[in-house]
């Protein structure tokens, strides 16, 4: 059930036995009539303070579990609505970060090491990666996968390993004869080339680390034999030189553009109240949310905070702000059970409000026992 629905039934501070039994109680009986009128509601018995000795006997006596233990009733990141997002690996592409994100209709994704998250990669870092001007050794400093480069150009390795990376050299074009390729090819290169069988051989001799063969050409048995003499890769793609060359720069490793230093991410026990202010003032789209732990929880956006419903909370046996839980005026109050003068607690609306003048506020609630 989603904690939107969550009522917190809750005492004063410094709680009595009166109040942390009525609380039991009545989030008990409420539950009972939420059922049979399917409201969906659920009521959780909630303390503001730590149990005196003479409640822990009667909770014991009775085996009754001890209420939920709540300081502050303002709401916090936990409350709000969280959008589950799988963190994902620094060594991802940039086309597959791209194609998540265009697939879940997200701007931005978290990225996880050992289980913790390291960074975060967004549209704008996939666009400027693709508008900026690099040298033809990006590749290769990126430490790319083989394993990307191929599934980026639609490709398939005909010789070799998919689980190397391409660690160092050049990314070139052989759109020159033989003779002059020999002058700008070098050891551990990466070579784009078509089907002349001369470049083919040229650019192995001359110890290039890959070739990739554009429109799916057809490579001979003594080149594919060379290749694995040499220890040279082969990769073939059906896409025509320009296009591969195109795509080359989508299967670098998102590793190398996310923002890894100063990130901003909230915990879910963060009050909302806090992070307002961070959020104006940082103005992303959206933030990474950690559990106690560390652990990536989800994604939420600035438009999570106009959405979010205050904390429902019903009162019992108080109704003076001064002994209320700390935070009640960011909560909204649905009902007060009290046997107390009146005190200064204010609403936004009318409630449900039962004041009697008896021994104590179980007596009350022994009442709505009966009348139900």
């Amino acid at each position: 059930m989603s904690k939107k629905n969550n009522i917190y039934v809750i005492g004063h501070k410094n709680p009595d036995t009166d109040s942390i039994c009525s609380a039991i109680s009545y989030a008990y009986l409420k539950n009972e009539l939420s059922q049979k009128q399917e409201e969906g509601a659920k009521y959780i018995p909630t303390r503001a303070g730590h149990i005196n000795e003479e409640t822990q006997y009667v909770l014991k006596y009775f085996e009754q579990e001890a209420p939920l233990y709540v300081n502050d009733i303002r709401p916090q990141v936990t409350d709000i609505e969280i959008r589950k997002t799988a963190g994902i690996e620094a060594g991802l592409s940039l086309k597959k970060a791209w194609d998540i994100m265009r697939g879940a209709r997200i701007v931005s994704l978290p990225i996880l090491e050992d289980e913790k998250l390291a960074g975060i990669i967004t549209v704008s870092d996939i666009a400027y990666s693709d508008m900026d001007v690099y040298d033809n050794m990006i590749l290769s400093k990126a430490g790319t996968s083989y394993k990307n480069i191929v599934e980026t150009i639609d490709g398939e390795m005909i010789v070799g390993d998919l689980d190397g990376e391409f660690e160092e050299g050049h990314v070139l074009i052989a759109a020159a004869n033989p003779d002059m390729m020999e002058g700008y090819i070098e050891p551990q290169d990466m070579v784009i080339l078509g089907n002349r069988y001369e470049s083919q051989l040229c650019a192995i001799e001359m110890q290039a680390a890959c070739l990739i063969i554009s429109i799916g050409c057809e490579v001979s048995p003594s080149i594919l034999q060379l290749a694995e003499e040499k220890n040279c890769i082969i990769l073939r793609t059906a896409y025509d030189t320009f296009i591969t060359a195109r795509l080359l720069n989508q299967s670098i490793p998102i590793g190398y553009f996310m923002i890894r230093n100063n990130l901003t991410y909230f915990r879910t026990d963060d009050y909302t109240e806090d992070i307002r202010g961070i959020m104006a003032k940082m103005r992303y789209r959206d933030y990474p949310v950690l559990d106690s732990e560390g652990r990536l929880v989800g994604m939420m956006t600035r438009h999570s905070l106009l959405e979010m419903d205050k904390k429902k909370v019903i009162l019992v046996d108080h109704n003076e702000i001064g002994q209320a839980v700390d935070g009640l005026h960011e909560a909204e109050i649905e009902e007060i059970i009290d046997h107390h003068k009146l005190g200064f607690v204010e609403t936004i609306r009318p409630i449900m409000f039962r004041n009697q003048p008896v021994g104590c506020t179980a007596t009350i609630v022994t009442q709505m026992y009966d009348e139900n």
